[in-house]
């Protein structure tokens, strides 16, 4: 007898996933994840490359700016009733100082008499630009609130590219290469931290007192011994703006504290101040000779970092006797005033346009720019191209910001 098989009720199937099966939606998964990764990473680092140039270009405004606006009011020369200048001086020579009070307008100067050292900022980088002249811009940027700027004295301003710490922290060591911005302003007279004392030297060895009025036109006496009514026009015979202190009646001239920057990376520095933060003194300090205060300093701060290159090329709108006009340079109009500054423009001479070169690299690259050294580029020759590493990379990652500076009219 055949007993029947019974057949086994099955239920529904319950599905899952084999090992090929998961494996492969892993592997979909990672391709998915690695792409969204990348394309998240390519968008940030197109902002924060956006971010960086943004930045950089911004502290390159800034410094322009900074510069346009201190130019705005600079004080080169201006008409005096003067006697005439000695015979022999030339008409193109006479055209441009007969008749005027001068204050020297430097761009990057090396030559002058009786300077502790060969610039107007013993301290900044020579590799480098530098500016300096006289600004009506009293009251601003450090200047002093009793009464300085309603009085509208003469404050002496200055750009220079100085080797300074990022950071006060003892703890970092980072630094580079920054542009710093230098105001001196008008107060005290024997001050050597104030613009006025080193003002008043500059213009006594340059000009002179103006003669009467029952005076003008009369010869020169023997001993005046101011270099332009003498006829010497060329820098190597004039004073640094920023390198004389008045001296007490009857004294000979002594060095004034040179500006300085900042945090600096003091084995940089040519000379260095006595304190961060010297006092300011009292009237009585101010008149005292011997008082420490007369060795102040106003220490800069960076205006734009992370600078390669900081150059200003002066021009000046000279009228030729054929009445036409040539924008001569530096070099040309030394040529054409008989002076043999070379391309060392001459001091007296304010600018009509001054051509600003600033070039920056990213906080990346700065990082990497660890001694001084590294900074250096040669811009005259063949530039970083055929430098070490570091000059190379500088070559293909700085920006060069460029700005055509136009300064106001000349008094007549």
């Amino acid at each position: 007898m055949r007993i029947p098989l019974q057949r086994r009720k099955v239920g529904p199937t319950v599905g899952g996933a084999s090992l090929v099966e998961l494996l492969a939606s892993m592997a979909i998964l990672s391709v998915l994840v690695l792409v969204l990764g990348t394309m998240l990473d390519s968008a940030m680092g197109r902002f924060r490359s956006g971010a960086d140039r943004t930045q950089e270009r911004g502290g390159a405004r800034v410094a322009a700016h900074w510069i346009e606006r201190d130019l705005a009011s600079h004080v080169a020369s201006r008409p005096a009733a003067l006697p005439r200048l000695p015979e022999g001086v030339s008409e193109a020579q006479r055209e441009f100082f007969e008749g005027r009070l001068f204050l020297p307008f430097e761009i990057a100067r090396r030559s002058g008499t009786g300077a502790p050292a060969q610039r107007s900022f013993a301290n900044a980088a020579p590799e480098f630009g530098s500016l300096a002249f006289v600004s009506r811009v009293s009251g601003q940027g450090g200047g002093r609130s009793d009464g300085d700027a309603a009085a509208g004295a003469p404050a002496l301003v200055g750009y220079y590219v100085a080797y300074a710490r990022h950071s006060p922290l003892s703890d970092d060591p980072g630094a580079g290469m920054k542009l710093f911005r230098h105001y001196r302003p008008g107060g005290h007279e024997r001050g050597l931290g104030y613009a006025d004392s080193m003002l008043r030297q500059v213009s006594r060895e340059i000009n002179d007192a103006p003669p009467p009025p029952d005076v003008v036109g009369a010869a020169l006496p023997p001993a005046n011994a101011a270099a332009v009514r003498r006829g010497r026009f060329a820098n190597g015979e004039l004073p640094f703006l920023l390198s004389r202190g008045c001296p007490p009646e009857g004294g000979a001239p002594f060095p004034a504290p040179p500006a300085w920057p900042a945090r600096p990376v003091r084995e940089r520095l040519v000379s260095r101040p006595p304190s961060f933060h010297p006092t300011r003194g009292s009237a009585s300090d101010w008149a005292d000779p011997a008082s420490p205060v007369h060795d102040s300093v106003f220490p800069d701060e960076a205006i734009c970092d992370h600078v390669v290159r900081f150059e200003l090329r002066p021009w000046r709108l000279v009228e030729l006797p054929d009445g036409t006009s040539e924008l001569m340079d530096a070099a040309a109009l030394n040529r054409h005033l008989g002076l043999g500054g070379g391309d060392e423009w001459p001091v007296l001479v304010a600018p009509d346009y001054i051509d600003l070169v600033v070039a920056v690299v990213p906080e990346t690259l700065a990082r990497r720019l660890a001694r001084y050294e590294d900074w250096i580029v040669d811009w005259r020759g063949a530039g970083a191209a055929g430098g070490g590493p570091n000059q190379q990379r500088i070559a293909q990652e700085c920006r060069v910001h460029r700005f055509r500076l136009a300064l106001p009219p000349r008094s007549a």
